[in-house]
């Protein structure tokens, strides 16, 4: 089996800082796809819910995710949101059953 794993973040955004958010998300997207381990890393968002968003990721291994998610990108991302930009977020890092 293989030590990869895929990890599903569901973000709420605080209303009218949608903006704000999917301009620093680009950013972080684009920053965490040069990383090392990482396999894909991708923003979605929900059309039917407003301030809605899904990451989809998948990592070489558990560690280094947990790289990632300690690393540079995700530090810049947080400092360059304003505060209270992010209402809500859910991480469910996921291994494969089947």
């Amino acid at each position: 089996m293989s030590d990869s794993i895929k990890v599903v973040a569901r973000v709420v955004i605080t209303p009218g800082k949608e903006e704000v958010f999917e301009k620093n998300a680009v950013a972080l997207c684009a920053a965490t796809r040069l990383e090392e381990g990482c396999l894909s890393y991708h923003l979605f968002r929900n059309p039917a819910q407003t301030g809605v968003y899904v990451f989809v990721e998948d990592w070489a291994s558990h560690q280094i995710w947990q790289h990632h998610m300690d690393g540079e990108a995700l530090r810049i991302f947080n400092a360059r949101l304003p505060a209270g930009t992010i209402a809500n977020i859910e991480i469910h890092p996921l291994l494969p059953v089947a």
